[in-house]
Parts: C-alpha cells; structure tokens; sequence
C-alpha cells in the first residue's frame, strides 16, 4: 500500500462517498450537518482547507454517480443496494485491497445482482479446496466475481477473502499462531458459499 494521501485526494474520496449517499446539494448538507460532520483525518494539519476543497469537488462527483444509478433501469437491484454496491467499491479504491474500474462496474450495472456460476468453475474451486490450496481458490473467486461484474456476490465473498489475509498477517506476526484450524473454517465457508449460490 501506498503512503499518505494528499489532503485533496483524500477529501475527493470521501467526498464522493457522502456525495453518492446523499440525495441534497453540498450547500444543504453542510447547513445540515455543520463543517462538524466533515471530520478531517488526524494525520492532516488544520485549517484543512485542501481537504474541504477535495471533500466539495469528490461531494459533485458522488452526486453525478448518484444521479447515474438512480436512471439505471437495467438492475433488477433497489438504488440503495446499488449506491451501497458503489460506496464500496468507491471505499476499496481508496485501500486498494480490491483493484477496481468504477467506470467499468457502472457500464455492467445489470450484473451487479446477478450471479451464475457453471460446473467446470465449481469443479475448478473443489479441486483447490480438496489440494487444501485455500488462497488460491479464494482468490479465484473473487476474480471471478470481479470480472463478471457479480458485485453484491463480491462484497459478501470479499468478507471471507479479508479473514483470510488477517489470518496470514497474524501468522507473520505471531509465528507460534497455529493457523489450520481458522483455514478449515474458510475452506467449509467457501464450499457453503458455492453450494448456496
């Protein structure tokens, strides 16, 4: 991971997230909330006046992707699941635990609440699982979810792939931490996973 966002890019990201959340104006917003709610990260130095700049042009940019997926007719999925499908991946940008297009998730909305998944993908996936070969299979299907565009499959699966890399952090951290049985726990999730979907 990167170092430190500048103050304007970190206001642009969370701007755009409030933005995408709310359905006002920047000005109503701030006269609702008060500067109060634009609670400036502790590593930046006040005033912070290169974050608020970021925060008001990200707020424009979430309003424009609200006003995107309130138009959507092609998602069988309600505009509160989508803007809560959005505000994540907006979210992992800013981590880069999950490397994302926000503009190629937005042109496939229609997938985001779709999930299929054939034989040979499951067979692939028990295969992995059966070799004990746990992040492989992991890993594999949250690529296949991203590049399906499957997005609300993404955020649930996305949960199981997150344990897992604190699993193996803890482990470099603690190496006498006995990581099997934590392992055996996903492994189980991911086949349930598969078998419910």
């Amino acid at each position: 991971m990167g170092g430190m966002l500048h103050p304007t890019a970190k206001g642009i990201l969370d701007g755009r997230i409030k933005g995408l959340n709310n359905a006002v104006h920047i000005t109503t917003y701030i006269i609702d909330n008060g500067k109060e709610e634009l609670e400036i990260p502790n590593y930046y130095t006040l005033p912070g006046i290169e974050y608020y700049i970021g925060f008001g042009t990200g707020y424009e940019q979430g309003q424009a992707l609200r006003m995107v997926l309130e138009k959507d007719s092609s998602s069988q999925i309600t505009l509160d699941e989508k803007i809560e499908c959005l505000s994540f991946l907006l979210k992992k940008q800013e981590t880069c635990g999950l490397i994302v297009s926000t503009e190629s998730f937005l042109d496939n909305i229609k997938y985001w609440g779709a999930f299929k998944f054939s034989k040979t993908n499951i067979d692939e996936l028990q295969n992995l699982l059966k070799e004990n070969k746990v992040q492989r299979a992991v890993d594999k299907m949250l690529i296949y979810l991203k590049e399906n565009f499957y997005l609300k499959s993404l955020i649930e699966f996305y949960q199981i792939w997150d344990r897992l890399k604190n699993i193996r952090q803890e482990k470099k951290k603690n190496k006498e931490y006995i990581i099997t049985e934590e392992l055996e726990k996903i492994k189980i999730e991911v086949q349930n996973w598969i078998g419910s979907k």
